[in-house]
Order: structure tokens, then sequence, then C-alpha cells
């Protein structure tokens, strides 16, 4: 997945509506570029530029984190899909530690779509 695509999902699932979405369309009437806006959970449009970036911002996706997970026992899905992020891509080269320590907002991210059966592998 793209970073775009990503950043999209998480906010989806954060409860940003897409431009073509019902609710979103109501509030867009008089409104130019409407194909651009979105609307925050809040419902205040924005542009989709104004999403946050869950890929390079880690307060952000740890926001994102808390948010979902809480207190629930879906921080354990979290925690299992994170090291398997960890251990594809960068564990092989680093120690346990380092690589969890070192973990870039993009690991974060996509370990968040993992658990909540969002991400989407890439076609060959």
């Amino acid at each position: 997945m793209t970073d775009r695509e990503i950043n999209e999902a998480i906010a989806v699932h954060l409860g940003w509506l897409r431009p073509e979405h019902p609710d979103c369309i109501k509030h867009k009437i008089g409104w130019s570029m409407p194909e651009k806006w979105w609307m925050d959970p809040k419902t205040v449009l924005r542009f989709g530029h104004d999403i946050p970036n869950y890929c390079t911002d880690l307060n952000a996706i740890q926001e994102a984190e808390k948010a979902t997970f809480g207190s629930s026992t879906q921080w354990l899905d979290f925690v299992c899909n994170f090291m398997a992020v960890l251990i594809c891509a960068e564990m092989s080269e680093q120690d346990g530690m380092t690589c969890i320590v070192q973990a870039s907002a993009r690991d974060h991210a996509e370990a968040f779509l993992r658990t909540i059966g969002k991400w989407k592998e890439e076609s060959k």
C-alpha cells in the first residue's frame, strides 16, 4: 500500500468520510471542487491533504492506536502484527530491542491496518 492509501484507510477507520460518502456530499453542496473535500470526525470539511500523515508522524499513529485499541484485548493482536512487520522489514539486520525502539511510523501504521483487517497486499 502507498503512504496515501495507508493514511486514508486509517482516517476512514477513525471516522473521516471520503468525498463520495453521502453525508460528506450533503455537506459540500455549493462548495468548489467537491471531489477534493473530506469530512473529519467533527463534521468539518477538509481537504484530503489535511488527513494526518500516519506514515511519517509517530504522534499521529500513536493517537490512532490509543483511540482504536484503548485498553481492549486488541492490543495483543496489534503487538503480534507489529512484531511480524518488524521481523519481515528490519529485525534480520538488528537485534530485537533496537528494532522495536527505532520502529518507524510506517511500521506502526502497517501493523495498525493489519490488526483491523484493512491491510492490502501489493499484487505482483
